[in-house]
This record gives C-alpha cells, structure tokens and sequence, in this order.
C-alpha cells in the first residue's frame, strides 16, 4: 500500500506538504506542484488510513455489534438493518460473534462462563476503539450479566438487560397477540386454540397476555384447556395440535410458523380443509408459512427496524458524549409488528 512518504520522496517535497494537499488545505503548495502530488497519488493507488486520522482525532466512527450467535433465524436481518442505518450515517462496524447457539448447545442460562466470555470479548472490542456497542439477543429474554467494565455506550436488541438504566429494542408481541386474536374474533371464532412457546419463554408470556386481554375485551371467557406449550418446534406443533383439535377449536393460533406448519400436517392427516374446517395462524414470516397451500397467515416482526432503531440510538448517544449532553434515552422500546392475513385464515363464519 503507497504511503505519503513514497509519494513526497517522489514529487521532491515534505511529507507535510502531501498530507495538506490530499486534505484539500488551501495554500499547502503552487497549483502546478498540488497537480503533480495528486496525479502521483493517483499513479500509485494511494488510500488514506481513516483509522489513523480518526484516532489521532479519538474518533473511529466505529461501532461494535455483539451477537449471541449469528446463525440465529432472527439475528441476520437485525445485524443488516443495524448496518444499514450506519452506512447511511458514514459508521463502520466491528462484528463479534460470541456463538452461544453452538457452544453451549441453545443452553442461555446465565452463567460465569457466559459472562467470562462476554468480557473477554467487550475487551477486545475496546482495544480496537469501537465507540459504542449494540448487543444482539438470541432469544428475546432479560440478560443478566453485563460487561463489567464498560467505558462506551451499549444499546441492546432482540432481549432486555436487568437494569433499565440501558435501552433496548424489542417487539411488541402483546399488542401482535391481541391483533390476531382480535382478527380471528371479528371472523366468528369464540374458541380459538393456541399452541405456545415454552412456557418460561418472554414471547409466550407477552403474545398469551394479548391473546388474553382480545378474550376479555370481546367478553369471551379464558379457557386454559385450549392452551399448550411447545418448544418452538414442528413436531411440537404437530403433537400439540392434535389433543387441540379434539377440544373442538375452530382457529389455532400457534406462536410460531414451525409449530404451525406441524399443525397443518395434522390437520390434513384428519381430513381437515385448512382456511375453510379450521383457521390458522403462525408467527415471525418465515418462508416455510408460503410453502403450504393455501400458505399460513403470520405476523412479520421488525427485525430490520429492531437494528435501525438500536444504531439511532447509539449514534446519537456518542454524539451526546461529544457535546456534553444527554438524550436520557432508557428502557425498553416496542416496535409494532405486520400482521399477514392469508387464506389460511379463512372467511368470516358470522352467519349473516
């Protein structure tokens, strides 16, 4: 890589003179001598190093992005919007992987190999002058450890720290639990069935409170029978689907379209018309709930916006540290998911 002492050796002046006229500082030599320094430059593909002049300025317009594990169905799609919104902003960004997914076998117990891990990492991070740091969550979930030196702001995604002093962005699945119920209500169904996540799980907990609140607010009694937990899984949603069914149901709505896809093979093992003897509803948008026919009805979280909010805030949180100021931006911030209404949720079956 050409530096700036090839090209003043080359052009007969001071390594000075070549940093001020590639800086574009008026005066810095005659017009003729700036023409030949920058042809020179150009010969010999010069490149400036943004990250010295940065440092030398203690600014790198670098962020850190630290993923529990990258392979995560949700995480790419945060890390992009994340990077999107930075492009746009003139930031770069460092990835760290810490990949709990695959080293501790989906096992998210708060540990103090969790935290060693998480430390060791944020120390590196560090030592490359990242400005910032926006931890991304696996499974939405309150995070227990935390760095235990942290000298930049953090923003965290997908999950919540223990205390509130630190942002997070999350999904609003309550509000997204009782705009499906509210749907499948509004079409006729007074017994819908419902195949959760685990039951220790925060989605479970927050799309179940929705489904609730759309019950009570349509004078419609709980029925806890019609109620199971599952694991995420399509062989869960299959198993479960099955008890469910012979309740009587008219709709399922199950937390995921894995489980709902287990839940379509049931129903047409039964002889069930999926969209016409039964509704049915799934959830995140994966590409599996099109490959059925007719495909499932879902609802798209803001994976994408989860990202662009978290790296708002954290730009402007180190924009806050330059000038002295503080937006005081704490908490948890829910983001509104889409909801998919597909032919597998049916017609209305009002009697008009």
């Amino acid at each position: 890589m050409a530096t700036i002492k090839e090209i003043a050796k080359l052009t007969g002046v001071s390594t000075a003179t070549v940093s001020n006229v590639l800086n574009g500082k008026p005066g810095s030599a005659g017009e003729e001598k700036i023409k030949e320094i920058k042809a020179v430059a150009r010969w010999l593909n010069y490149t400036p190093n943004s990250l010295a002049k940065n440092l030398k300025k203690r600014k790198t317009n670098t962020i850190a992005i630290i993923t529990e594990d990258i392979t995560v169905f949700n995480t790419p799609e945060i890390v992009d919007g994340i990077e999107s919104f930075c492009e746009e902003q003139g930031y770069e960004i460092i990835l760290g992987n810490m990949r709990l997914f695959k080293r501790y076998n989906n096992d998210f117990t708060d540990t103090p190999r969790h935290q060693e891990l998480l430390n060791a990492l944020v120390r590196n991070l560090l030592a490359k002058q990242v400005e910032g740091i926006i931890y991304v969550g696996c499974h939405c979930r309150e995070i227990q450890w935390l760095p235990d030196d942290l000298s930049v702001p953090i923003v965290f995604a997908y999950c919540y720290p223990h205390d509130d002093i630190y942002p997070s962005v999350l999904f609003d699945d309550e509000k997204a639990g009782y705009d499906v119920t509210k749907l499948l209500i509004d079409k006729g169904h007074q017994s819908i069935g419902v195949i959760c996540g685990p039951i220790t799980s925060y989605h479970t907990h927050a799309r179940l409170q929705g489904f609730q609140q759309a019950l009570f607010d349509h004078h419609i009694l709980y029925n806890s029978r019609n109620v199971f937990y599952g694991d995420w899984e399509r062989l869960s949603g299959y198993r479960l689907s099955g008890p469910l069914l012979d309740t009587g149901v008219s709709a399922v709505f199950a937390f995921n379209d894995v489980m709902a896809s287990g839940v379509y093979e049931r129903c047409l093992e039964r002889g069930l018309v999926v969209g016409k003897d039964i509704a049915l509803f799934g959830f995140d948008n994966r590409d599996i709930s099109l490959g059925y026919t007719p495909p499932i009805s879902t609802v798209k979280p803001p994976l994408s916006g989860i990202g662009r909010k978290c790296a708002e805030i954290i730009l402007n949180k180190i924009a806050d540290q330059s000038d002295h100021t503080d937006t005081e931006t704490f908490g948890r911030i829910l983001l509104s998911c889409v909801v998919y209404e597909r032919k597998s949720a049916g017609e209305s079956i009002i009697q008009k």
